[in-house]
């Protein structure tokens, strides 16, 4: 964790480690290879977007440091946060079906991602049956990807939002006790489906109780543990 921001991560906790690999990108940032192949990395700031529904998709990205949402906008312009990315995650799968993207993806913290063309997966055709199962074991993790339950009491929602970000650092090589939850408590609310005001009330709640300590976006986890 540095400076309350989350990550960067190592290749080769990324979900797109494989997939790098066989298109001859050197896990560990050599940037002479990343030039030759096409793949960049690049930063986003606080509310930057990565990408807008219905843009055209000619890329996917996975997120090196930072978090962001990937989010529905209403009729009046209001966001409903779908989810929400975390180090190591990859975005804009949808490129290979209906070739825009779905929805807004929003930076919640400063962000760093890698950028890898749809071009140069194409181009990997030597490969591609190695290419083909990296492709489809990382769609098979996508699509089990647990996210926030917006079911249960406000405290089990709360804490299932927070025990889902630990572990997801850890398995990212991060530090899942003590680290930015890289969201407000309105973009919490939106993504529990709840109010601001249960939001923050259930975090002084949990925050007295030596549940967790909380500081700003800032959380250790103190007794807080899943539920067995």
């Amino acid at each position: 964790m540095l400076n309350g921001r989350t990550g960067p991560i190592a290749c080769r906790y990324c979900d797109l480690q494989e997939i790098c690999r066989l298109c001859g990108i050197v896990a560990g940032g050599e940037e002479s290879a990343r030039q030759r192949t096409g793949s960049t990395r690049r930063t986003l700031q606080v509310g930057d977007r990565l990408f807008h529904a219905g843009d055209p998709a000619h890329s996917i990205f996975a997120v090196r440091r930072g978090m962001l949402k990937t989010v529905d906008i209403g009729q009046e312009g209001e966001e409903h946060i779908v989810a929400i990315h975390t180090p190591g995650d990859v975005l804009g799968m949808e490129a290979f079906g209906n070739r825009v993207y779905a929805r807004d993806a929003v930076a919640m913290q400063p962000v760093s991602f890698c950028k890898l063309p749809l071009s140069l997966l194409s181009a990997q055709y030597v490969r591609a049956r190695e290419l083909g199962m990296a492709l489809i074991n990382l769609l098979s993790r996508l699509s089990v990807q647990p996210i926030a339950s917006v079911r249960g009491s406000s405290r089990e929602r709360v804490a299932g939002l927070i025990l889902e970000l630990s572990r997801r650092f850890e398995q990212r090589g991060l530090d899942g006790r003590s680290f930015s939850l890289g969201m407000t408590r309105q973009d919490m609310a939106s993504l529990l489906d709840t109010r601001i005001e249960t939001v923050s009330r259930t975090i002084q709640k949990m925050h007295r109780a030596k549940e967790i300590e909380v500081t700003g976006q800032q959380v250790t986890l103190l007794s807080l543990k899943p539920a067995v």
